[in-house]
């Protein structure tokens, strides 16, 4: 069968509230050729054949379209009236709009229109209710009974919501927890979701690969940690060893500090590996060290070597310095069986 060829069968009636969002065109609804063009470029030079036959365009003229190189077929029933475009976001809605409604698109597709994600997927994420299974080239289908609460009808094209987005992902088997966080952590700095958000949207899915472990990190999250790294820290160095946590993101003279205890006058900047490299970002950290140092702050900084690596290593000279300072706390073990912390008169141990 020709990619263009009509399926016997017309896609499921569109949603009326679905316009709110998306283009002001429902199932049936005739149009005209002015029309039709204003519906191609609100659908990023994309038509289907029912709309084509909407405003009159027989099987013959939508043919001829296509053999003399004027459309591409990009999915059966789907035409790009504009060759050559080649944006993910095309690619996207035409797999959207070939699959018929109710579909959104979901996982690593939805990210990357979220801004979540840097890079287009190889392949489309379409979320469908369970009653649904359209079958289209290039496409990995995701069903679901919870379809209605997940979609976020307000944005086209059409995608799950940013707080379901980010779960999507991470319920992904390839995900590892880093991952996860990261998409939660970025999700929140850039103010399109929050911790709790995120936490309702856990909290009404029935079963999820990473629910305990993203229940914990969500708290995080919430109390300024922005970052893999910073969760990390908060996570496995502060309160796995009875450490003050400080306080996440606090401004000074200085800047936006990662980690701060007030009461001790310490900051703790952590440098990950991206976004502090190079010699302008050691040179714009070390003048925001000094105005710090000359408001009364302390700057220490940790690298993934020792979030990471060797945190209880790192927690045990983070508590030396605060006991410097004033902190009247005491350090614990933590559940590693090679924690660095209640050695032989304190010393970090060996391992």
């Amino acid at each position: 069968m020709h990619p263009a060829t009509p399926h016997a069968a017309d896609p499921e009636p569109v949603d009326p509230t679905r316009s709110i969002g998306g283009p002001a065109w429902r199932l049936g609804q005739p149009l005209t050729l002015a029309q039709l063009h204003r519906l191609a470029a609100q659908q990023h030079d994309l038509l289907t054949y029912a709309q084509c036959r909407a405003a009159g365009l027989s099987w013959k003229v939508i043919h001829r379209r296509i053999a003399t190189g004027r459309w591409v077929a990009l999915q059966p029933q789907v035409y790009l009236t504009r060759p050559g475009r080649a944006e993910p976001i095309v690619g996207m809605t035409a797999a959207l709009l070939g699959a018929g409604d109710p579909v959104a698109l979901s996982h690593d597709s939805a990210a990357y229109l979220h801004g979540l994600r840097r890079m287009p997927p190889a392949h489309v994420d379409l979320l469908v209710p369970t009653s649904r299974r359209p079958q289209l080239p290039g496409v990995r289908l995701h069903r679901t009974r919870d379809f209605g609460r997940r979609i976020d009808e307000l944005a086209w094209p059409w995608r799950t919501t940013v707080e379901d987005t980010v779960l999507d992902c991470a319920d992904a088997a390839s995900t590892v927890l880093d991952e996860a966080i990261e998409l939660a952590a970025r999700a929140c700095a850039q103010r399109a979701t929050t911790p709790a958000g995120i936490a309702r949207a856990l909290a009404a899915r029935r079963r999820h690969r990473l629910r305990g472990d993203l229940t914990d990190v969500l708290t995080e999250v919430r109390d300024g940690a922005e970052s893999v790294l910073e969760v990390r820290f908060v996570r496995d160095v502060l309160r796995a060893h009875g450490l003050p946590l400080g306080v996440g993101q606090l401004g000074s003279v200085a800047g936006i500090h990662d980690r701060a205890f007030e009461a001790e006058r310490v900051l703790a900047e952590l440098d990950g590996r991206l976004g502090h490299a190079g010699w302008q970002g050691r040179r714009r950290d070390s003048g925001r060290d000094r105005q710090a140092g000359g408001a009364g702050w302390f700057t220490t900084r940790g690298y993934w070597t020792d979030v990471a690596g060797t945190p209880c290593r790192f927690a045990l000279e983070l508590a030396t310095l605060l006991t410097n300072r004033g902190w009247r706390g005491s350090l614990r073990r933590c559940r590693r069986a090679d924690c660095a912390v209640g050695g032989s008169a304190g010393a970090p141990r060996q391992g």
